[in-house]
C-alpha cells in the first residue's frame, strides 16, 4: 500500500467542521463529488454527522489519485460554503485558514478556490461539484443510483435520487438568477421557487386544465419523494428499510422530473430570446 495522500489528521479536521453542517448538506457535498457512503459500515465515533462522514471515508482509497481528486472536490465545496454564509459561519476565516494549513502539510495548496497538488495534477481528473443541466448529467447520476439498487442498497439509491433532484433544482435556480439558500435541503421549497421562472405554477391562467392537473401531480411527486427520502433513505435515521421497487420508483420519478424541468428551462430560454429579438 502506498502513502495516503490526505492524512487521517486532515480528514478528521474536515470531519469536525462538517459537524456544523446539516446531514443533507454532508450528503450533497460527498455525492456531488462522486463519492458514496458505505451504509453497512459502523464507525467508532459519536454523533450522526461524524458517523456519516466516516461512512463516506470508509469507501475511499486515500492512496488513489482518482479517489483523492473526488475528496478534494468535496473539500473545495466545504471551503466554498464556509465563505459564502458568514452569518452562519462567523469564524469561517479562522476555520478556513486551519483547514488550508492542514492540507498544506499534506502537500496541497489552495488556489482559486481549489486544493491542488502539483505532483498529481496530471493524473487527477476534474470532478464537477454540481449537477449540470444536461441529459448526460442526469443519466450519470441515475446510473449510480441503479447500481446501488443492484448492489442491494435501495436506501442509498433513494438518497441518490433525492440528491439529483435537489442539486438539479438548485442549478436551475442559479441559471435563472433566482435567490435561494444554498443550505436549503427541502426539495418542496426549491421546486416552489423554480415554478415561478419556469411558469410551472398549476394555478396559472394561461394553462389548459389538463396541464394544470399534470403540474399539480408534479408537485405531489416532489412531496412524495421528500417524504420517502426522509423515512427510507440514508439522509436521516431510517424509519423502515425500503424495497428495491420503492427505490426504482424514486429513481424513475427523479429522472422524469429532471428531464421535464430541463426541457421547460430550455423552452423558456428560447422564448425569452425570441422576445428580446422583437
Amino acid at each position: 500500500m502506498g502513502r495516503e495522500l490526505i492524512s487521517k489528521a486532515t480528514r478528521n479536521e474536515f470531519r469536525e467542521v462538517l459537524t456544523s453542517f446539516v446531514l443533507q448538506e454532508i450528503i450533497t457535498i460527498f455525492e456531488s463529488a462522486g463519492l458514496a457512503a458505505r451504509s453497512n459500515f459502523v464507525p467508532q465515533v459519536s454523533g450522526q454527522r461524524r458517523s456519516l462522514v466516516e461512512q463516506y471515508y470508509a469507501n475511499i482509497d486515500f492512496c488513489s489519485p482518482s479517489d483523492v481528486r473526488k475528496v478534494t472536490a468535496a473539500f473545495d465545496e466545504i471551503m466554498l460554503r464556509l465563505g459564502s454564509d458568514p452569518r452562519r459561519f462567523p469564524d469561517h476565516q479562522q476555520t478556513s485558514a486551519k483547514l488550508v494549513a492542514r492540507m498544506e502539510r499534506d502537500g496541497f495548496r489552495f488556489e482559486d478556490g481549489r486544493f491542488i497538488i502539483d505532483s498529481l495534477a496530471a493524473t487527477l481528473p476534474q470532478t464537477p461539484s454540481l449537477v449540470a443541466l444536461t441529459e448526460e448529467s442526469i443519466s450519470e447520476h441515475v446510473v449510480k443510483a441503479r447500481a446501488k439498487i443492484e448492489a442491494g442498497d435501495p436506501a442509498g439509491a433513494i438518497t441518490n435520487a433525492y440528491t439529483l433532484v435537489e442539486q438539479f433544482l438548485k442549478e436551475l435556480l442559479r441559471q435563472s438568477g433566482t435567490d435561494f439558500k444554498e443550505s436549503e435541503g427541502d426539495i418542496r421549497l426549491l421546486y416552489g421557487l423554480v415554478s415561478g421562472p419556469l411558469n410551472l405554477e398549476p394555478k396559472g391562467e394561461h394553462l389548459e386544465s389538463y396541464l394544470k392537473t399534470i403540474l399539480q401531480g408534479l408537485k405531489s411527486l416532489v412531496a412524495g419523494l421528500y417524504e420517502l427520502a426522509n423515512k427510507a433513505s440514508d439522509r436521516h435515521a431510517r424509519r423502515y428499510n425500503p424495497e428495491p421497487h420503492h427505490a426504482k420508483l424514486a429513481v424513475n420519478s427523479a429522472v422524469s422530473l429532471c428531464e421535464f424541468l430541463l426541457d421547460s428551462f430550455r423552452y423558456q430560454q428560447q422564448r425569452n430570446a425570441r422576445k428580446a429579438r422583437g
